[in-house]
């Protein structure tokens, strides 16, 4: 099965256009598929608990959240669209990535077969900011292998239809879908992080560093030519990772934090106390 999600609220927006483009593509090839417009599942914000850490790891909160991955576990692939409000995809998405603590445990089979194609619609390319990159990672968190990554501008509601190279490579990533084919890449990606596509890097000399996904490059190549070439590091991406983020970082940090919880509450409960004394003074004013 095919599906596709749209972060955007907008029913037959431009994420919604783009991503039902795909899916008639691939329903006209014999594909089954379905959609799901992401803001319209019941997702509460992350706790901080760490809940998820212990036990069974399922998080406590009753929301949408398991039937969302339930939807997402049972597609062979995905396609998933954002739209760009101001240089980052929209808080919803950011709600789900906030909860994929719990997806290492509910998920824990890491099928690359599985491929994801993900649109990043902008009003600006000049103003897309960290959204492409965003949106790859909760593809990939989510267990699958990104294939392609389009960003396309149209700012009005079904104006990515007025892009006649974004509808004709939409319609051909469906095509490729519901056939089983591999897809070729789209556009120059020389300058970009060959893993999530940012653009944005972090110097550590001798390599440049991908803060998004964790993937190095030669730092003289691309300070020579402009272009990112890989040369390891280690990449943040798919479940087996954050699997294994789980246990090598997050479990131990807990333990840590249990093992000097009496001394940090104590300076909790101090901090608290000489804050609420300046509130009694009318130092703060309270809303």
């Amino acid at each position: 099965m095919l599906l596709g999600i749209s972060a955007s609220n907008r029913a037959w927006g431009n994420c919604e256009t783009a991503v039902k483009s795909v899916l008639l593509a691939a329903m006209r090839g014999g594909s089954r598929t379905a959609f799901i417009r992401l803001t319209d599942i019941p997702l509460e914000p992350c706790r901080g608990c760490f809940r998820c850490l212990a036990g069974d790891g399922a998080c406590p909160i009753e929301d949408g959240l398991y039937d969302l991955l339930c939807h997402i576990r049972s597609a062979d692939n995905l396609v998933l669209a954002a739209p760009v409000y101001f240089m980052a995809p929209p808080a919803k998405l950011f709600s789900l990535l906030d909860r994929l603590l719990t997806v290492s445990e509910f998920n824990p089979e890491d099928d690359r077969r599985r491929r994801a194609v993900t649109v990043t619609i902008m009003g600006n390319r000049q103003w897309r900011g960290v959204a492409e990159p965003y949106v790859n990672l909760m593809a990939s968190l989510l267990g699958f292998r990104i294939e392609d990554s389009l960003s396309v501008v149209a700012e009005g509601p079904g104006e990515v239809l007025s892009d006649a190279a974004a509808v004709a490579r939409l319609e051909a990533i469906g095509t490729a879908f519901a056939e089983g084919r591999e897809l070729e890449v789209s556009g120059d990606r020389a300058n970009v992080c060959p893993v999530c596509r940012s653009d944005f890097f972090v110097i550590e000399a001798p390599s440049v560093v991908c803060p998004v996904c964790g993937l190095k490059g030669d730092l003289a190549a691309y300070a020579k030519e402009g272009t990112f070439t890989g040369t390891g590091g280690d990449v943040r991406w798919g479940t087996d990772w954050l699997k294994a983020h789980i246990e090598t970082w997050m479990k131990p940090s807990v333990e840590r934090f249990k093992a000097n919880r009496r001394e940090i509450l104590s300076k909790l409960s101090d901090l608290r106390s000489r804050y609420a004394l300046e509130e009694e003074r009318g130092s703060v004013d309270v809303h």
